[in-house]
């Protein structure tokens, strides 16, 4: 339990309907009592549990009011952050909301930091980690299948299934133990076979949430498409199609695009960050060169590269340039300007293969069918499915799994081996401690604020 009491403004600052201020601690009904009051501008004596009010802010100085509010109190446990918690619903006027969150920090509270009232509610037990994450997941989904990625891990789903595993490995452990800690007891021996068994099943069903991590992390964090090609091939034009705007300004002078441009756009429910790159070519413009130096960063950082070629332009030296400097990259070919005359030798095109290939005319709107089903076979979006089976999604869960999954191997092995009984446990306690760092019971102080300091101040 913490012995402070936190506040912060949980609405965005700016001009609307509502604001709402925060309170989160054991002083959180004494602090927020020394400046609301009844309609009448009454002071009140307490306020009930899930009760909800409507009344005024006053500068507890002067009496004078700042605002009316609505405004109610959650006790502990039964709040977000299993905390008593006071919250006050304002006008969403940037003065009024900094004013009342000015009164209660001198009134005895002290500012958030970012995540703080989801920290709280994690290591006061009412969410896991898996939990905690979701929520700020649940803030920045920008697609449908995002939210309700998010909203599973919210309620807890993965953390469920990770639980039973983790509840049929703590009774192997426990057995190992005790075998080897009360050997005159009468203990029965280990059945290794059906522990063996036992941990190729349990290794299964982890293996299932691990192969099925990049789904996650495609669903919440999106997939990331470079456009790039000398200058004067359409990438601009591509662009501006595919996001349904005019994003990019178009002209036939060579180098107009210099620094990247991007927007985002949706497939099958995965947010697609798409951006243009300057043309890639020698160029002695310092401007231009620095556009060309962070497209070919950006390449490295791709899920996948539209590499567009003119087809009413033989295939130029830029060009062979280009390909080659893809060749280790993925990539999507894409033959634009199909509506001209053909002038493009397909047959020089034969070198740069498996290169997949598209052709296109932004100017007839043709190909785009096309183009978008090949992006989604490329980078693998046909195979993401939100069901009833977990879903995890961060770098942090996958390297957590894959250690839980070494750990498991290692483990049956050592049991095929009739390895020695404190070995074995070895191995089950380094299994255990992997998969506690997923939901938390495992877990460094520097993992913990790399989290929460993602998040915003006032959740």
């Amino acid at each position: 339990m913490f012995l402070d009491t936190i506040a912060a403004i949980a609405t965005p600052l700016g001009e609307a309907g509502i604001g709402v201020v925060r309170l989160s601690g054991p002083a959180a009904q004494s602090i927020a009592l020394g400046l609301l009051r009844t309609a009448r501008g009454e002071k009140l004596g307490g306020l009930q549990d899930h009760r909800v009010y409507y009344g005024k802010v006053v500068d507890p100085q002067t009496e004078q009011p700042v605002d009316e509010v609505i405004f109610f109190y959650a006790a502990r446990p039964h709040s977000f952050t299993a905390e008593d918690t006071v919250e006050i619903q304002a006008h969403g006027s940037s003065y009024i909301v900094q004013r009342i969150l000015e009164l209660l920090l001198a009134n005895g509270a002290r500012l958030a930091e970012p995540g703080e009232f989801t920290q709280r509610a994690f290591l006061n037990g009412r969410i896991d980690l898996v939990q905690a994450e979701a929520v700020i997941d649940l803030i920045r989904a920008k697609t449908a299948k995002a939210h309700q990625l998010a909203l599973n891990q919210l309620a807890g789903e993965p953390s469920r299934v990770i639980g039973r595993i983790e509840a049929a490995l703590y009774d192997m452990l426990i057995h190992i133990e005790a075998v080897l800690d009360f050997p005159e007891e009468g203990i029965p021996d280990l059945q290794r076979a059906a522990m063996i068994d036992q941990s190729r099943e349990l290794h299964g069903q982890l293996s299932a949430i691990y192969d099925r991590i990049d789904e996650g992390r495609k669903i919440k964090e999106g997939i990331t498409l470079v456009i790039t090609g000398r200058p004067n091939v359409g990438k601009s034009s591509i662009l501006n199609a595919l996001l349904g705007e005019e994003k990019a300004i178009v002209t036939p002078i060579p180098g107009t695009t210099r620094d990247l441009i991007e927007g985002f756009f949706q497939l099958q429910g995965v947010p697609i960050r798409l951006v243009d790159t300057a043309g890639l070519r020698p160029t002695d413009n310092p401007i231009e060169q620095i556009g060309i130096e962070r497209a070919r960063k950006l390449l490295d950082q791709a899920d996948l590269v539209l590499f567009i070629v003119d087809n009413g332009a033989p295939f130029s030296e830029e060009d062979r340039a280009i390909a080659e400097s893809l060749a280790d990259k993925p990539v999507l070919l894409i033959v634009n300007k199909t509506d001209l005359p053909a002038q493009l030798d397909r047959a020089a095109l034969a070198g740069f293969q498996p290169f997949e290939t598209v052709e296109l005319s932004v100017v007839q709107r043709r190909g785009f069918e096309r183009l978008e089903k090949a992006i989604i076979d490329r980078v693998g979006l046909g195979k993401i499915r939100l069901d009833d089976q977990p879903l995890l999604n961060s770098v942090r869960h996958k390297e957590a799994l894959r250690q839980a999954l070494d750990g498991l191997a290692a483990f049956r092995e050592g049991m095929e081996l009739s390895l020695t009984e404190d070995l074995l446990a070895v191995e089950l306690r380094a299994v255990l401690a992997a998969l506690g760092e997923i939901t938390g019971k495992n877990v460094n102080e520097e993992v913990l604020h790399g989290i929460f300091a993602q998040f915003c101040i006032g959740k």
